[in-house]
């Protein structure tokens, strides 16, 4: 018969104690002993980094604590060790995060609690045409004699993302209605299966109101029931192991999460550790096309430029280019046009040129061109940036792969977008506009609100303006390399018109404003140096720009870097799209204060371990605030393109290719640099940079051929003359040394001080 039951306490509780099931949750974890549950439930932030395979999507997460996300707002799994008659959880002893091999896409959370390591990892992978999750786990004994520990696998009705970051079903708690077991396989909701590869020696499963699962592990105990149902919908369980380890010794455990319930994986894909090994092999294949030596405390930069681009590749839906693995699974254009140029960069054009053609297909028959796509449809709010931004991309994929094919293809949605252009500057060309107190948006694109910034009261911003002059330029030459002479005059003098209004209008708003900036809008008359700094990269009007007040702006923002990172200016949080800033100071000359930058925003990655940036920094990362989503792939986009301008960038004044301009001193002793497979779009170059002596050696190699203004190196260091091996040398000038032909070597002789 039943026992009896008695009731041994009751307390009452305010309204507040359960406003919602997330403050439920909070209360709870906080009259529990810490660890028991996720660490945002105690107010406190959790980054997490994303695991997919290179054609996306991101299905996985794993957060700092160690805990695995198995798909969007879905239950995650967590580790418990049982050692000794005490409980290990997340907070007890030291973590530490990592990426295999420093910047493949494989993260890893270790913790080490007296004799044992324990290290989560979480890597995604198709075999046998089965799509999945695998979860290792490490154990590690560290001390002289034999241990006997318990390693839980805990299945939890609570996600990666904290609550809030809540969005749709996004964020905090995840329903867990039924747990099943059977064969070593735990069925969850009646779908989503987690597989041990090695049969486990228990398990167990609860209903919320029998108490979470981690009051059962605190005891080294499972639950007796291996089926449940829990009408609250919060059931948890656990996978148990027991283990052996002799002195020395480790124990790694396979968790497979197959992404289709139904499917049977092979024996193949049970193999857990081979196919460990098979991604990480794949990754760093993909990752290769590009080789950078450099000192070894420069290498997170370039460990971080890899992992960057393997996060664009994860973060893909299908042919879609999403900045983030949760909230931002929707398509910008201006965020996927600049992650395309970095994938180009690196040779993934496939994914590039897939992504212009799937967008393609929402462009308006009048030509315009939606600012966001997601699986709803195309997103009209007025964002006018959209139009050069596609016109860019489209150009951007034939410079960086010739396919003239692929050009004639996109042509006609490119002359829809320059009519669309045409049409909606021609709305600022009547005589309204010739008003003196709207003569400031004379010709200028309409008000928008590309910029998050203008979204309650939109304005017109030269952001949409520069973007469209690039976009026009590149329709132009688009126009000259399918032989379209007439349609490249008109859309050539279309951009001259729009050129001069643009600088017509930034003359009178610094004028009439007494302004020692460039304005980010003509009614605000904003300063905002990281909307600036798209003008001169990759819009690259530098040669045009009110040089004065352009490098004012970025004195601006410098001072005000430099005070908040002093702590003279008090901040709570930023966003490090101000990565932009650095190819611009760079082609301003700037060297010094570009790598300032870098060395902060590389210091800043969040956490340093997993080469990534949420859209919002906090100034304490613990801050529980929304950080927009992790990693953000636009930012590791413009990361990328800041990466590759400090060795090389392309120039359209001269049509040359500058190359050193953002390199330090210290990086060239020793062996210097070395960079192998660098694209251009002029071809692949290979060189080498180094300090010997009194001279700095310079050789050039590769596939390419030469731009028709040059290569200009752009040395570190001042230099009295140059001499080159192999041919004449062309030009010494004030700003670098100008080589029209091929040399075997440089020799840069530096001036004595």
């Amino acid at each position: 018969g039943v026992g009896g039951v008695a009731i041994r306490h009751i307390a009452i509780k305010s309204f507040e104690y359960s406003r919602s099931l997330h403050q439920f949750f909070q209360q709870v974890a906080r009259a529990c002993p810490r660890g028991h549950y996720p660490r945002y439930w105690l107010g406190e932030q959790s980054y997490w980094s994303p695991v997919g395979t290179p054609a996306g999507p991101a299905r996985g997460l794993l957060n700092e604590e160690g805990m695995a996300e198995i798909a969007p707002g879905g239950f995650s799994v967590e580790p418990f060790l049982w050692l000794d008659g005490s409980l290990q959880s997340w907070c007890e002893g030291r973590r530490d995060a990592g990426l295999e091999r420093g910047f493949l896409p494989i993260p890893s959370v270790s913790r080490e609690t007296g004799d044992l390591r324990l290290t989560s990892t979480l890597f995604a992978d198709r075999v046998d045409g089965m799509d999945g999750l695998y979860l290792r786990y490490r154990v590690e004994n560290r001390s002289g004699r034999t241990l006997h520990p318990t390693l839980f696998a805990a299945l939890r009705p609570f996600q990666v993302t904290p609550p809030w970051q809540a969005f749709q079903q996004l964020g905090g708690a995840s329903p867990i209605e039924t747990v099943d077991y059977r064969d070593a396989s735990v069925i969850v909701n009646g779908g989503a299966r987690v597989i041990a590869l090695q049969q486990p020696d228990g398990f167990g499963a609860a209903a919320f109101a029998q108490g979470d699962i981690t009051e059962f592990l605190a005891q080294g105990r499972l639950p007796a029931v291996q089926s449940r149902s829990d009408p609250f919908r919060h059931a948890s369980a656990a996978l148990r192991f027991d283990l052996q380890l002799p002195p020395g010794a480790s124990r790694d455990l396979y968790l497979l999460i197959p992404y289709e319930p139904e499917a049977v994986p092979t024996a193949a894909a049970r193999d857990g550790a081979a196919r460990f090994a098979a991604v990480c092999d794949d990754w760093s294949r993909r990752l290769g096309q590009l080789d950078v030596e450099l000192p070894e405390p420069a290498r997170p930069l370039f460990d971080t430029y890899r992992t960057a681009l393997a996060h664009i590749l994860i973060h893909r839906d299908g042919a879609a280019l999403q900045p983030g693995p949760r909230r931002y699974t929707r398509s910008w254009v201006r965020d996927g046009a600049i992650m395309a140029a970095a994938l180009l960069r690196n040779g993934c054009s496939e994914a590039a040129l897939a992504f212009v053609r799937w967008y393609a297909g929402f462009q308006r028959d009048d030509g315009l061109v939606p600012c966001c796509v997601d699986h709803s449809g195309p997103d009209w709010l007025i964002e006018y940036d959209s139009l050069g931004e596609w016109l860019f991309v489209i150009m951007e994929c034939y410079r960086y792969t010739g396919d003239a094919d692929f050009l004639a293809e996109q042509w006609p949605g490119a002359r829809r977008a320059v009519d669309c252009i045409e049409r909606l500057c021609a709305t600022r060309l009547t005589d309204e506009y010739r008003q003196p107190d709207k003569l400031a948006r004379y010709g200028l694109l309409p008000e928008s609100a590309s910029h998050e910034g203008y979204l309650s009261h939109p304005v017109h911003a030269y952001w949409d303006d520069f973007w469209a002059l690039r976009g026009l330029k590149d329709a132009c030459s688009m126009a000259e390399v399918l032989g379209f002479t007439t349609d490249a005059a008109r859309i050539g003098a279309l951009r001259e018109a729009l050129r001069g209004n643009v600088y017509a209008s930034l003359d009178r708003v610094i004028a009439e404003r007494g302004l020692a900036y460039l304005p980010g809008s003509v009614e605000w008359a904003d300063c905002d140096p990281s909307a600036t700094a798209v003008a001169v990269a990759p819009v690259d009007e530098l040669a045009d720009l009110p040089r004065r007040v352009l490098e004012q702006t970025f004195e601006i923002y410098l001072e005000r870097f430099r005070g908040c990172r002093s702590g003279a200016i008090d901040w709570p949080n930023y966003t490090a799209y101000e990565i932009r800033i650095i190819p611009a100071l760079v082609r301003l000359g700037k060297r010094q204060e570009a790598l300032e930058l870098v060395r902060f925003f590389i210091g800043d990655r969040r956490p340093l371990a997993w080469n990534q940036w949420p859209e919002i920094s906090w100034r304490d990362p613990s801050t529980p605030g929304h950080i927009g989503d992790v990693p953000h792939t636009w930012i590791a986009a413009e990361y990328v393109l800041a990466f590759l301008s400090l060795f090389a960038y392309d120039r359209d004044a001269d049509q040359s290719l500058v190359v050193g301009g953002g390199l330090p001193a210290e990086w060239l002793e020793g062996d210097g640099v070395r960079v192998r497979g660098l694209r251009t779009r002029y071809g692949i170059i290979d060189f080498s940079l180094r300090l010997d002596g009194k001279a700095l050696e310079f050789r050039l190699g590769g596939q390419f051929s030469f731009p028709p203004g040059g290569i200009l190196l752009q040395p570190p260091l001042a230099f009295a003359y140059a001499e080159a091996d192999g041919a004449r040398l062309d030009t010494v000038e004030p700003e670098g040394i100008r080589l029209t032909g091929p040399v075997d070597a440089l020799h840069v002789i530096l001036r004595e001080h």
